[in-house]
C-alpha cells in the first residue's frame, strides 16, 4: 500500500485526477445498467423515471 502523505504534490494530483476520471468513465459507461437495477429494486425510483420521461415527451 502506498502512503499517500509521503508522495510529492504532483503525484498526489495525478492520482486524484486519475481516480476521478476512472470513476466518471465508470458512471458514464454503466449508467443505464445502474438505472435498470435501481428501477428493479426501488418502485419509487421507477415512478420517478416514468414521470421524468413523460415530462420530456410533453416538451
Amino acid at each position: 500500500m502506498i502512503d499517500f502523505n509521503t508522495l510529492p504534490l504532483v503525484s498526489k494530483i495525478v492520482l486524484v485526477v486519475g481516480f476521478s476520471i476512472g470513476i466518471t468513465s465508470f458512471i458514464l459507461c454503466f449508467r443505464y445498467p445502474i438505472i435498470l437495477i435501481l428501477m428493479k429494486y426501488n418502485p419509487e425510483y421507477r415512478e420517478f423515471i416514468r414521470r421524468s420521461i413523460a415530462r420530456k415527451k410533453r416538451k
